[in-house]
C-alpha cells in the first residue's frame, strides 16, 4: 500500500481553476460583499458555472456524480483564500444536496437542479434556543395529520436562513426523546405560518443568519427526507464531512492571511531593515505555517477516510475542533504584523478574522469536537486488550 500526501492530476487543475477565480473575481469585492447582509448570488450563480455546487451529486441534475469528498474539501479552501463566506457555499449545498437525495423523486427534482445551478440556496434547521449543543434535545415537534404533518417551534442562529429557498429541518414526534422519533422535512420558507428573524452577527453578514418559527406548518407526505423517525442519524453522518470541510474553509482564509504578511514583512523596513529579518515577525510566520499545515492535512485525511469508507467521526471533529483555532490565530498573527493596516477596514485581514470566528461556535463547539474525541480514545473497545 503506498502512501502519497498529494493531489490527483484533475483535483489539481480544478484547484488551479479555482484559484484563480478566488484571486480574480472574489478577493477584489471581498471587503464590500462582506459588509453587506444581502446574499452574493452573482457569486453563487459562479460557482455553479464552474461546476463546484454539484460535486458528488446525481449527473441527472447537473451534478459529476461521483462522490469526492476530498475534491469538495480541496475547492473550499481554495476558495476561501478569495471570500470566506462565497466558500462555505458548496458546503452547505452538499450537506443540503446530501440529505436531499434521499427523499422524494418530486423533492429532487424540484430543488436540487436549481441548488447546484447556483439558482438559490437553501437552509439547516436543527439548531433551537434551548438545545444549541445538545442538538438531540430538540423540541420541535412534527405532528402526523391525514396527508402529512403539521410541524411546530422554532429554530436559531440558522446560517442562510433569511435568503434562503426553503430549509431541511429537523422535528420529533410528540412523546418521543433524544435522537429517537426525530425526522427530517424539506420546508419551504415561504410557506403560510413560517416567519423570519434576522440575527446580526460581528461577520458572515452575507449569510442570512437568523431564526425560525414555524407556526402549524403543514408539510406533505412527500416532503418527507428519509425514513420516518431516523433524521438525526442521518444528519449526524453528513456533518462528518461538513466538519473536515469548515476546517479547510478557515485554513484557506489563514493561508492567504499569512501570505499577504510574508510579503509585507519583507517590504516594511523598521530601523533600517525589511521586519522579516526580525525573529519577533519571521518565527511567528514560520509557526503559525506549520501550525496550518498540520491541521490541514487532519482535514484532509478525515476526507481521505470518508471516501474510502473508514471510520472518520474522530478526524471530523479533530478538524472542526483545531482548524478554525489555528485559522483564527494564524489570521491575528498577520494583523499584529501588518501593524495599524491589519486593523484598518480597508484590508481584509480584519474581516477575515471576524468571519472565521463564527465557526469556533458553529457546526458544534470546540466542547462538543473534544467530547467527540475523547469518547472515540475512550470507548471501552478500543482500550480493551
Amino acid at each position: 500500500m503506498s502512501l502519497e500526501f498529494r493531489f490527483t492530476d484533475e483535483q489539481e487543475q480544478f484547484r488551479e481553476l479555482l484559484a484563480d477565480f478566488a484571486e480574480r473575481e472574489l478577493l477584489p469585492r471581498y471587503i464590500e460583499r462582506s459588509a453587506a447582509t444581502e446574499f452574493p448570488y452573482d457569486a453563487l450563480r459562479q460557482l455553479g458555472e464552474l461546476g463546484v455546487l454539484g460535486i458528488g451529486l446525481p449527473e441527472q441534475y447537473g451534478g459529476t456524480g461521483e462522490d469526492d469528498p476530498v475534491l469538495l474539501g480541496l475547492a473550499t479552501e481554495t476558495l476561501a483564500r478569495g471570500d470566506v463566506n462565497i466558500a462555505s457555499a458548496p458546503i452547505q449545498v452538499g450537506l443540503v444536496a446530501a440529505q436531499l437525495v434521499h427523499g422524494t423523486e418530486a423533492v429532487q427534482q424540484r430543488y436540487l437542479p436549481g441548488l447546484i445551478a447556483g439558482e438559490f440556496n437553501f437552509a439547516i434547521a436543527l439548531t433551537e434556543p434551548g438545545s444549541g449543543s445538545d442538538a438531540a434535545a430538540l423540541r420541535m415537534t412534527a405532528t402526523r395529520v391525514p396527508g402529512g404533518w403539521r410541524l411546530n417551534g422554532e429554530k436559531t442562529a440558522i446560517s442562510w436562513a433569511m435568503h434562503a429557498e426553503g430549509a431541511v429541518v429537523y422535528a420529533r414526534e410528540p412523546g418521543t426523546s433524544r435522537s429517537a422519533g426525530v425526522s427530517c422535512f424539506v420546508v419551504p420558507l415561504g410557506a403560510e405560518g413560517v416567519t423570519k428573524r434576522h440575527m446580526l452577527g460581528m461577520g458572515c453578514l452575507p449569510l442570512g443568519w437568523g431564526s425560525l418559527h414555524f407556526d402549524d406548518v403543514f408539510i406533505p407526505e412527500e416532503n418527507l427526507i428519509g425514513e420516518e423517525g431516523r433524521g438525526f442519524q442521518v444528519a449526524m453522518h453528513h456533518f462528518d464531512f461538513s466538519r473536515a470541510a469548515i476546517g479547510l474553509m478557515c485554513l484557506g482564509a489563514a493561508e492567504r492571511s499569512l501570505e499577504e504578511a510574508a510579503v509585507y514583512a519583507t517590504q516594511r523596513e523598521a530601523f533600517g531593515r525589511p521586519i522579516a529579518e526580525y525573529e519577533g515577525v519571521s518565527f511567528p510566520i514560520a509557526e503559525h505555517a506549520t501550525y496550518i499545515e498540520g491541521a490541514r492535512w487532519v482535514s484532509y485525511k478525515a476526507l481521505w477516510a470518508r471516501e474510502h469508507g473508514f471510520a472518520h467521526t474522530s478526524l471530523a471533529s479533530m478538524s472542526k475542533w483545531w482548524a478554525p483555532v489555528v485559522a483564527k490565530d494564524a489570521i491575528e498573527a498577520a494583523m499584529k504584523i501588518h501593524g495599524n493596516l491589519g486593523y484598518s477596514a480597508e484590508f481584509p485581514l480584519q474581516q477575515r478574522y471576524r468571519d472565521v470566528a463564527a465557526y469556533l461556535v458553529a457546526d458544534g463547539t470546540a466542547e462538543v469536537q473534544l467530547g467527540i474525541i475523547s469518547r472515540g480514545i475512550l470507548s471501552t473497545e478500543r482500550l480493551e486488550v
